[in-house]
């Protein structure tokens, strides 16, 4: 299934496929709830990285969290957020630990979704 989004402020407009454009991941961590929020948690839907194509992507910000270690020490997350730098719309993030995969954030789809 296509699917298509875009941010707020509308600079921003993508689209990717996806095999099963149900919720991947309903996640509760401080990074989703404090950066993406909606009722405090993202939900993540799962599409193929190599599909992706995104007019106003001079309008795209990353944002890669610092984690803590079970020693309280901190490192940066391989994971890039990206989000729309004028509005804040969370956008999708994704991982190179699985690069085939992007995941949007459920509030960033405008297609009617199953």
């Amino acid at each position: 299934m296509r699917l298509e989004g875009s941010c707020h402020c509308q600079r921003i407009n993508f689209s990717l496929e996806s095999a099963h454009p149900y919720p991947f991941n309903l996640c509760y961590c401080s990074i989703c709830r404090k950066t993406a929020g909606s009722g405090g948690y993202g939900i993540n839907l799962g599409g193929v990285a190599s599909t992706l194509t995104v007019t106003g992507e001079e309008h795209v910000q990353c944002y890669r969290a610092m984690l803590l270690d079970e020693e309280g020490e901190r490192s940066e997350s391989p994971a890039e957020r990206r989000f729309c730098r004028h509005c804040g719309s969370a956008l999708w993030a994704w991982d190179p630990r699985w690069p085939d995969l992007i995941h949007p954030f459920a509030s960033a789809i405008d297609t009617p979704l199953p």
